[in-house]
This record gives C-alpha cells, structure tokens and sequence, in this order.
C-alpha cells in the first residue's frame, strides 16, 4: 500500500511516532508493518553495523564514509524481500530510518561541499538503482528542537534496545557538534526529493510539541498524498 519513512536526529522521539501511527492504523484496521534500521541483530551485517558504533571499527573520523555507507545499504539490501512482501500485499510499511539516514550520517562527515553532493549520489544511486531496495512514498524529518536533542543524548539511554552497544557509547549519538551537522544535511534533502518533507516540531514558544501534536501533523502529511485511505 505506502512506504512511509520517519526520520529525524538520534533522540528525536521516532519511535514515540512509529508507535503512535501503528496504533492509529490498527484502530482503522489497516494492516502494517514495522522496521527499525539499522538492524544491529540482524545476522551478518548487523553484528559489522553494532560493532562500528561501539567505535570497535575507530572513531567516526577513522572509518571511511562510503565503506560506512556500504554496510548500512547492505543491510537495508538484506531486508529488501521483506519488505518487497509487504508491500505486495498492500500493507503499509513503516520504517524508522531508512536511505536518507544513510546519506544525512555519513554526509555529515565531509566538509568539502562537492564531496558531500558526491557522497549522497552514490548512496542513493546504490541504494535504489544498484541494490534496487523500495523506494519510499514519504519520508517525514522530525525536526526537534535541538536542546531536546542534547537532553535526550546527555542522558543515560538504556533498555533491551541498547544491548548492542555492550555498556559503551554510540559514537553517532556521543558528538553533539557531528549531530548538528547531520540535521544540516538532513534539512537538505527536501531541495533534492519532492516525497522528503521537514517537519517543525516546535511550538510557538520554541518547546517541543507534544507527542500527539506531532503525530496528528505526520498523519495530514500522509493523508493528504492519499497512503492511506480512512
């Protein structure tokens, strides 16, 4: 039926909205699907994937970008089938984070603008035209007020989702600075993709909007382009 992607900064309350739509759609019966990317229990690329943002691999300025690029496109690849199955059979399909994660984190760490628009070429082209993986029918940035951001990645962050990182860092999540430089480019991407929309989730007092403000905003976005039918 739709393939519909959330995507923001590490902390921005994705899968507060991923929970709050899926339980929206049940609601209207409508049948989906959910992923979270990257899948860092997937076999073979997920355990490669865990053990770069443990910082195993080196620091985020040691591993090359587009090697980066290539794993995090590798596992999306995996898990292609799948979604392709889904999609068949007229599900929607929602995923937290997807291509435009791939290219915003590893964009985000080259300063040369040319290398930049170069970079984010080549992920897209291997994703979708090599790899040929779904292409979606919405992508929606959360764009959260950054000092709930740093909130968020200064507090301690557990739980069964944390497991891979065996006690240490998320080296994405650790730099303050290199997120404000994934945001940039993520607020890019809307001059490059008409189905990449960017969503202020600030109020008029420059505070955080509540959970279900926000998710009454994605369901306009997605039911003003006709995903979904209710």
């Amino acid at each position: 039926m739709a393939l519909i992607v959330i995507e923001g900064l590490d902390g921005a309350g994705k899968s507060t909205q991923i929970d709050l739509l899926t339980k929206y759609l049940k609601s209207k019966l409508i049948p989906c699907h959910f992923l979270h990317f990257p899948r860092v229990d997937a076999p073979f690329f997920g355990e490669l994937i865990a053990r770069f943002l443990r910082g195993d691999l080196g620091s985020i300025d040691r591993v090359d970008p587009y090697v980066v690029a290539l794993l995090y496109a590798s596992d999306r690849m995996d898990a292609a089938p799948l979604l392709r199955q889904w999609l068949a059979s007229s599900h929607v399909v929602l995923l937290d984070r997807y291509v435009y994660s791939n290219v915003a984190f590893q964009c985000a760490k080259l300063s040369n603008t040319n290398e930049v628009n170069r970079l984010r070429d080549w992920i897209l082209q291997l994703e979708f035209d090599y790899y040929a993986i779904p292409k979606p029918d919405l992508n929606i940035f959360l764009d959260v007020p950054f000092d709930f951001t740093r909130q968020r990645l200064t507090e301690q962050r557990t739980g069964d989702s944390r497991h891979y990182l065996q006690g240490k860092d998320d080296i994405h999540e650790k730099d303050l600075s290199f997120q404000e430089k994934v945001r940039d480019i993520y607020l890019q991407q809307q001059q490059f993709d008409s189905n990449f929309v960017v969503l202020n989730c600030t109020d008029s007092s420059g505070q955080m909007l509540k959970p279900e403000a926000i998710s009454a905003m994605i369901l306009h976005e997605i039911v003003d382009r006709s995903l979904i039918n209710i």
